[in-house]
C-alpha cells in the first residue's frame, strides 16, 4: 500500500528521477570504489557509532573523527589533506545523500521482490557532508 502511496504521488516521482541510479541498483559511491570497501565501511562505522552516541556533526567531540576520516582518504588516494581536498571529498560524498522519500521507496521495492535490502545511508551521508563542511581542518601533525 505504502508502495502504491509513493508512486501515486507526483512529486516523489519528479524526485525520483533527480537521484542517482546507484540507489537503486546499490552500486556505491564513486569514492567508496576509489577508497575501497574496507575504507568505506570503516567509514560507515565510525559515523554510526559517533550518532548513536549522540555527537552532533558540527560538536567539538566530531572534529577528530573528522580529521581521523580526511587524512585516511588522503593517505588511501594519494592525496594532500588541505582544504582543498577536505572539499573535493565533501562534494564526492554529497552524492551519496539519499532523498528519504525515493529511499524508502527502493527499500519497499527490495523488500517486495525478496531482494537483500542494502544498509540504510540516511543517517550516514548527511552526518558526514555536515561534519566536513562545519569544521575546518586541523593544523597537519
Amino acid at each position: 500500500m505504502e508502495l502504491a502511496e509513493l508512486l501515486g504521488d507526483e512529486d516523489v516521482r519528479a524526485r525520483m528521477g533527480r537521484t542517482p541510479a546507484r540507489r537503486a541498483d546499490g552500486i556505491p559511491l564513486a569514492i567508496e570504489t576509489e577508497a575501497g570497501a574496507e575504507l568505506a565501511e570503516y567509514t560507515r562505522q565510525m559515523v554510526t557509532e559517533a550518532r548513536e552516541a549522540g555527537i552532533a556533526p558540527d560538536a567539538d567531540e566530531a572534529a577528530p573523527l573528522v580529521h581521523d576520516l580526511v587524512r585516511r582518504y588522503a593517505r588511501t588516494l594519494a592525496r594532500d589533506p588541505d582544504p582543498e581536498f577536505r572539499e573535493w571529498l565533501t562534494r564526492r560524498f554529497e552524492a551519496g545523500v539519499p532523498d528519504p522519500c525515493v529511499e524508502r521507496y527502493w527499500r519497499l521495492v527490495w523488500r517486495v521482490n525478496g531482494w537483500q535490502v542494502l544498509p540504510n545511508q540516511i543517517p550516514v551521508y548527511p552526518w558526514l557532508v555536515r561534519a566536513l563542511r562545519g569544521r575546518e581542518t586541523p593544523d597537519r601533525d
